[in-house]
C-alpha cells in the first residue's frame, strides 16, 4: 500500500492550470508545485501570471512556466500546449479553472452575452483538453479537473449566462469521462462561495450580500482558495485513481434552511 506521501507525490508530473493568475488558480499552482509538480500557469493577465509563476518557482524550487493565454482563442490555446511540450516534454494533468460570469437577470441577456459566456466557460476548457489528450494518454494516472460551480447545478436566474455555460461544462465532463476510461480520468469540482478578493465584487456581490450568504452556510464561513486547491490536488492524485466522472462538492456543507423555521 502506498503512503500518503507517495499518493500525493507530483514529482515528474507537468500540470497546466488555466486561470492561473486568479485566486484559486494561483493557489492550486502553489500547492501542486509544493508537492513536486512542474506547473504551467496560463491567464489573460500576462504580467501577473508570469510574476506568480516566477514567485512559485522561487518558493518551491520546481520549474514553472507563466504564459498569457486567451481561452476564447483556439490559436492561443494551441500555443500554450506547444510551449508546455517544448519546455517539459509532457502533460500529465490539466486543471481547467478559467471562468467568470457577471450578474445578469434572467430576461436581460442577449445572444452575444450567452455565446461569449459559453466560449469562455465551456469551449475554452474543451479545446484545452482536446489539444492535451494526445499527451495525457501517454501518462500514468492522467487526470483532468474542471472548476464547476453551484450555479451550474442549481437554479441560478441571477447568473443566467454563467450558470448555463457551467451546466454545459458539467455534462461535457461526464461525456469525456465515459469516453476516455481507462486512459484519462475526468472530474469536476462543484465550488461554493469562495473569497476571491476583488473578483467577488466584480460579479456584483456587496459585502452585505456576502454576509447574508455566510449566515446560511453550514460551516459558517466562505471558502478560501486553499480549500479548492487541496480538493483539486486530491482529484489529480493517485489517491483518486479509481474516481472518474464524479462531481466533488466543496461548499462548506452548502446553505441549510430549517424545514420548521421560527423566523
Amino acid at each position: 500500500m502506498k503512503t500518503i506521501q507517495q499518493l500525493f507525490d507530483f514529482h515528474h508530473k507537468t500540470i497546466i492550470i488555466s486561470g492561473g493568475a486568479g485566486a484559486i488558480g494561483s493557489e492550486a499552482a502553489r500547492f501542486l508545485s509544493s508537492l513536486g509538480g512542474n506547473i504551467v500557469l496560463a491567464d489573460l493577465n500576462e504580467d501577473k501570471v508570469k510574476q506568480i509563476a516566477a514567485d512559485i518557482e522561487k518558493e518551491t524550487g520546481n520549474a514553472t512556466l507563466g504564459m498569457k493565454t486567451d481561452f476564447t482563442d483556439e490559436t492561443q490555446i494551441a500555443a500554450l500546449v506547444d510551449a508546455t511540450i517544448a519546455k517539459f516534454g509532457k502533460i500529465s494533468a490539466v486543471v481547467n479553472n478559467v471562468g467568470w460570469g457577471a450578474n445578469t437577470p434572467l430576461w436581460e441577456s442577449t445572444t452575444e452575452k450567452m455565446v461569449n459566456a459559453y466560449k469562455l466557460n465551456t469551449l475554452g476548457s474543451y479545446h484545452l483538453t482536446r489539444l492535451c489528450m494526445p499527451y495525457l494518454k501517454q501518462e500514468e494516472n492522467a487526470s483532468v479537473v474542471f472548476s464547476g460551480s453551484m450555479v451550474g447545478n442549481t437554479p441560478s436566474p441571477e447568473f443566467i449566462e454563467y450558470s448555463t455555460a457551467k451546466a454545459g461544462l458539467l455534462n461535457m465532463v461526464k461525456s469525456m469521462a465515459v469516453a476516455s476510461g481507462p486512459e484519462v480520468r475526468f472530474n469536476s469540482l462543484i465550488i461554493g462561495t469562495v473569497d476571491n478578493g476583488a473578483s467577488s465584487e466584480e460579479t456584483g456581490y456587496t459585502q452585505e450580500m456576502i454576509d447574508n450568504v455566510v449566515k446560511g452556510i453550514v460551516l459558517k464561513r466562505r471558502g478560501v482558495p486553499a480549500d479548492i486547491a487541496q480538493a483539486m490536488a486530491f482529484l489529480l492524485s493517485d489517491a483518486a485513481s479509481w474516481i472518474t466522472g464524479a462531481e466533488l462538492t466543496v461548499n462548506g456543507g452548502g446553505v441549510y434552511k430549517s424545514k420548521m423555521p421560527t423566523s
